[in-house]
């Protein structure tokens, strides 16, 4: 997995690559700025081009002048802006500022925004320092900057455009550049991935630029995957249909068989053996006619106790909520199933919606359990409102996470899994056409097909998450976002 790092703790592994192992400083800006440089030679006629590099007066600016006399090495001359009071200027910069007016006295530095336009723009004015309101004269570099994009200048910025908060993805609203390409030093950082930040960011590259890997992963406790880490569990020869997990799907009220539909055809697309659904008696026909490959157990205006503790008795997990309601029956149902399941459980949708009048019930059932809310269903949940949890997502998930004990999947533009013991997963892939009715069904039916293949409820989350989003990036990249069904997510899971 790649570790993804807050700025805290990417300046603590800068902290002990230099001081504990020994690495000089000079020799990691001379090692971002040469990474810099490899990723602007991907542009064409770079030689031709009019280059402006606009730095701070921190260590990000150091880089920047680094690349700057790098260049001049190719006889490419850039024009150069430092910004800010030159008796707060990093000695890095000191330093690197010195050499470049040494060696190629022809390059221009300033301390003033030019009124010229310049084909390729570098942004190195803050990094993941930033810790500030943007203003002055460090403001109006963002506006140029922002301005030229818009008439054509290309954007990169060095390690993370400035005005994004490179820990939570905030942004300060039209006082952040808006680069095309970001190469990012070391790892990512929580901002390239969160939103806003994400979409400020542009195409995000990393760079090795000699921080080691053990020091960046010593202080990470969040992830994303490789690519290559996203495939379902695999399946052995010798096997039967018991051996890939039963599942009970628990959902669809009358009138509400889609869900339970949608949600039990994911489980079984993502491998599961076998798949019960207990639903109202009234979605009989319509699910066993939709799938006629699952178990149904019904229930009618009182909950059929013996049906569903026989159902429980014979799966290895279970999904709770979609399309359930939040009559008193499904209440009386959730409670059942709280109390007496003994396997792994998700719960999604109507069950969160029931749980956010008691939520210490979850405490107190102690049960191995994954919830799946969207901001709605944790707004319910904690009392917070919607849009605070939307800037503080990692932490409002790992708090809940920890205080009652369950794998939380808190599910956004970019989904949040947390698990109690402070870890968190970011899932990077998906996209706006899975902002449709039933994709939060077909998530659920898909974590619970992973658990009930596998012995961690941490990982089988995010791995469903995972294995989702990039279903619904097949499905978006051969129908258009705007064209994308929940069920056209299942006909991509790989």
């Amino acid at each position: 997995m790649i570790p993804v790092l807050t700025a805290d703790k990417m300046q603590e592994a800068d902290r002990y690559t230099q001081e504990e192992l020994g690495l000089p400083q000079s020799v990691l800006m001379e090692r971002a700025a040469l990474s810099a440089y490899n990723v602007l030679t991907e542009l064409s006629d770079l030689e031709d081009a009019g280059i402006l590099i606009i730095c701070g007066p921190g260590n990000n600016g150091g880089d920047g002048v680094a690349l700057a006399r790098i260049l001049s090495e190719r006889d490419i001359y850039p024009d150069v802006v430092i910004l800010g009071d030159r008796a707060k200027r990093s000695e890095g910069l000191k330093t690197q500022t010195g050499l470049l007016e040494k060696i190629y006295p022809q390059v221009s530095v300033s301390d003033q925004i030019p009124d010229s336009y310049y084909d390729v723009i570098v942004d190195a004015i803050f990094g993941i320092s930033l810790n500030r309101k943007i203003e002055g004269s460090f403001a109006e570099a963002v506006a140029f900057i922002n301005k030229s994009r818009d008439q054509g200048s290309y954007v990169l910025s060095l390690d993370i455009a400035s005005g994004i908060d490179s820990s939570s993805g905030r942004i300060q609203p039209d006082l952040t550049v808006r680069a095309d390409r970001t190469v990012a030093f070391g790892t990512f950082k929580a901002g390239h991935l969160l939103f806003p930040g994400a979409m400020y960011s542009g195409e995000v590259t990393l760079k090795d630029i000699g921080i080691p890997a053990s020091a960046m992963e010593s202080g990470a406790d969040i992830h994303i995957f490789h690519d290559s880490e996203i495939s379902l569990p695999p399946r052995q020869a010798y096997t039967n249909k018991g051996s890939y997990g039963r599942i009970l799907i628990v959902a669809g009220s009358k009138g509400m068989a889609g869900a339970a539909i949608l949600c039990a055809e994911a489980a079984m697309r993502s491998g599961s053996g076998m798949v019960r659904v207990y639903t109202d008696e009234s979605n009989r026909q319509i699910v066993q006619t939709a799938l006629p490959e699952a178990l149904v157990t019904t229930y009618d205006e009182r909950m059929d106790e013996k049906g569903l503790a026989d159902a429980i008795e014979w799966c290895d997990a279970i999904a709770v909520g979609p399309g359930l309601s939040r009559s008193d029956q499904a209440a009386e149902i959730l409670r059942y199933i709280l109390g007496h399941a003994n396997v792994p459980l998700v719960l999604d949708a109507d069950a969160l919606n029931i749980l956010s009048a008691d939520v210490d019930m979850l405490a107190r059932t102690g049960a191995d359990m994954i919830i799946t809310p969207h901001l709605g269903e944790m707004a319910r949940l904690t009392g917070i409102e919607a849009g605070e949890i939307s800037k503080h997502l990692i932490q409002t998930a790992r708090d809940f996470a920890e205080s009652y004990g369950v794998v939380t999947v808190l599910k956004d533009a970019r989904t949040i899994i947390a698990s109690p013991d402070g870890k968190v997963i970011i899932n990077t892939n998906g996209n706006n056409g899975m902002a449709t009715a039933g994709s939060g069904d077909v998530l659920t039916g898909m974590i619970v097909s992973v658990r009930g293949r596998t012995d961690d409820s941490f990982m089988s989350a995010a791995l469903g998450c995972a294995l989702h989003g990039r279903a619904g990036d097949e499905a978006c990249a051969m129908l258009g976002a705007d064209h994308m069904l929940a069920g056209d997510i299942i006909k991509h899971i790989r």
